[in-house]
């Protein structure tokens, strides 16, 4: 297992030879490596990644996973899973061969991670997490029982309560914010239901205002120091919002005081998700109103809309859900009963059937 030293970075790099999952020989290399041990260490690993079996650790197909789902995945979740692993797996398991994993284990760790002060519908993602990963080394390994059969999910895939603000909260929290670059991106949220990440990602090209429609086509993220630009959360993200009259006549004033208004002139070129959560947190302080998160402004947003009747479906297609059950799911506890008035309707179509006059 050859490394070798850089004189150039002053660091030691690996090189070697493997066999794919085609059974392909390939080369790979890697740079950085404070110490010839760091190099050694990694090509060993990554070899040992390429062949699965009952001995192969949990830490090894934490790695392996992330690697053949990057691909595939927004660079926000390739983020999400890889802080799980590393924060909340491998302090545990990472040295384990998954074939060795048990039951017993698994309780550990979760009766662990319930002890910890996480919210659950976080725990019920670390559980959901953890169970995937399995799911993918045991069947690379071969492996036919699943310890995680039979046991209890921990959390709650939903929040109990949902934090919204009516509206009358949300115009005392707007009439306090004075700068117009602030004003516009909390009302492009709270009157179009758009995600942070869409809003943070609009270029003025995105927006016509002939027709009063939002064109929501990308998604910003800042990962790993990097602005990183994708596609929204999932294929029905990209869609046309109507936007309110009075939304279109803010923008027009807005674009006024921009200079070189080029259609890919990003709207909102110097914020980013901390200035909208301390702006946030400010102000509705300051209004004396429930404190709440920038994707709370969606559900409010759902909330405003769901109390003046608009339908789920209509609602599903602003928000851009895959599924109207995802709307329904997300906010069908929202929706006032509407038995009685059901009834009611059912007992006038009988009252109609009984009493119709005879006509000669």
């Amino acid at each position: 297992m050859p490394s070798y030293y850089d004189e150039k970075t002053k660091s030691w790099y690996c090189k070697f030879n493997y066999l794919d999952w085609q059974g392909q020989r390939q080369q790979k290399m890697k740079r950085g490596f404070p110490r010839k041990k760091d190099a050694a260490d990694f090509e060993t690993r990554f070899k040992a990644s390429q062949k699965y079996d009952s001995k192969t650790t949990i830490g090894s197909i934490a790695d392996s996973y992330l690697e053949e789902i990057a691909p595939r995945r927004r660079a926000s979740t390739i983020k999400n899973y890889k802080t799980t692993f590393e924060k909340h797996i491998k302090p545990y398991f990472a040295d384990l061969p998954i074939g060795a994993l048990t039951e017993k284990h698994i309780i550990g760790w979760q009766n662990t991670i319930l002890a910890v002060d996480l919210s659950d519908t976080y725990i019920h993602k670390l559980d959901t997490i953890f169970r995937t990963l399995y799911a993918f080394g045991a069947k690379r390994c071969k492996l036919l029982e699943n310890p995680f059969d039979g046991l209890e999910k921990i959390g709650h895939a939903r929040a109990d309560t949902m934090q919204f603000w009516t509206l009358n909260q949300y115009r005392s929290f707007i009439a306090l914010i004075e700068d117009p670059v602030k004003h516009l991106a909390f009302d492009l949220l709270f009157y179009t239901g758009i995600r942070a990440g869409e809003l943070l990602a609009l270029q003025i090209g995105d927006i016509d205002l002939v027709q009063g429609i939002l064109h929501i086509t990308k998604s910003y993220q800042r990962i790993g120091g990097k602005n990183i630009i994708s596609p929204p959360k999932t294929k029905k993200g990209i869609r046309d919002i109507t936007m309110p009259k009075f939304l279109c006549y803010e923008i027009i004033e807005y674009k006024k005081h921009i200079y070189g208004c080029d259609p890919e002139f990003p709207l909102f070129a110097k914020m980013c998700r901390g200035t909208l959560k301390y702006n946030l947190d400010k102000y509705s302080e300051l209004a004396g109103i429930p404190r709440i998160r920038v994707h709370d402004l969606r559900h409010s947003h759902v909330a405003l809309l769901i109390e003046q009747g608009v339908a789920p479906m209509i609602i599903q297609e602003r928000l851009g859900h895959e599924s109207i059950n995802t709307t329904l799911g997300t906010y069908g506890h929202l929706y006032p009963n509407k038995q009685k008035q059901v009834v009611d309707i059912l007992d006038n179509l009988q009252f109609s059937v009984h009493f119709v006059p005879n006509v000669i």
